[in-house]
């Protein structure tokens, strides 16, 4: 699996990129890109890593991604599309100097902010989704005015997270790749008894070395990581299954109920049971 800085096709007629992009399974591996990237999902749901932040992603999930910011989404079922309206730009798409003058202040800070990545929600994200399809209609300058309005609604916005650490960062092809296979490996084996061992296996590492490097690199350890992965997916099965907590421990890669309940307590700070009676949809 070859990881690189990805390039998405740019119109010759316009100065940024706006598209809807569909794939059997979000096959895009851990990547980065120098483009600022608004991403809509249209179609599916699974697990996003973008820096060293893991969540859910469903469809109209919105998130602001800077550039080199490294990121990754995975469905959860490969049976199902997947889909996102995808629009990038580069902080020089309308000259060196445009995000220097006064007028585009907020928007500057707005960029900064992005380089750890922002999750919108509310009526920001209700109101930027209709604009974003209405884009996609557009030619010319309107197109253009559409971007920098999107831009300004959520600069201006207070319904927003921010997800990453500022410390995580891009890295060399070489880093990219390895990282990828990494965490490619962990989201197709969470449900399994997963070795360290295996892992450094991969990376071609020794043990001690492994465990050095992805805490470096996604700054938590990896029981810590794959932890958030594996109660992410049992806050799924708990939202939308009948099914028994204790199936949903055993399912989620854990081999008793005391763990799962201590593991599940530690993360979102209630058990399991009050988890669902809040949640149950």
């Amino acid at each position: 699996m070859k990881t690189h800085i990805q390039k998405l096709p740019l119109s010759e007629n316009s100065s940024f990129m706006a598209d809807i992009f569909r794939t059997p399974h979000f096959e895009t591996p851990w990547h980065a890109h120098p483009e600022y990237e608004l991403a809509l999902i249209v179609d599916g749901q699974g697990k996003r890593l973008i820096g060293n932040h893991i969540s859910d992603y469903k469809e109209g999930n919105l998130a602001f991604i800077g550039a080199y910011l490294p990121h990754l989404y995975r469905k959860t079922s490969h049976n199902q599309p997947g889909g996102s309206l995808v629009i990038q730009f580069r902080e020089d798409f309308l000259g060196k100097d445009f995000v220097a003058v006064p007028e585009m202040q907020s928007i500057r800070l707005l960029l900064e902010k992005s380089r750890m990545g922002m999750h919108f929600y509310g009526k920001t994200r209700e109101y930027v989704s209709r604009e974003m399809f209405r884009l996609l209609e557009l030619k010319g300058m309107q197109r253009l005015t559409s971007l920098l309005t999107i831009l300004s609604v959520l600069a201006e916005s207070q319904e927003y997270e921010l997800l990453s650490d500022p410390q995580v960062h891009s890295h060399s092809p070489q880093e990219s790749d390895r990282l990828s296979k990494i965490f490619e490996y962990i989201m197709e084996h969470f449900q399994e008894d997963i070795q360290v061992e295996k892992l450094a296996g991969i990376a071609l590492m020794s043990y001690s070395g492994f465990c050095r490097y992805f805490k470096n690199h996604t700054k938590k350890n990896f029981s810590q990581f794959v932890n958030e992965i594996r109660i992410g997916y049992a806050c799924k099965r708990l939202m939308e299954s009948e099914e028994s907590i204790s199936c949903i421990c055993y399912e989620s890669g854990y081999n008793n109920m005391t763990n799962f309940s201590k593991q599940f307590k530690k993360v979102l700070n209630c058990t399991p049971k009050q988890f669902r009676s809040k949640n149950k949809l």
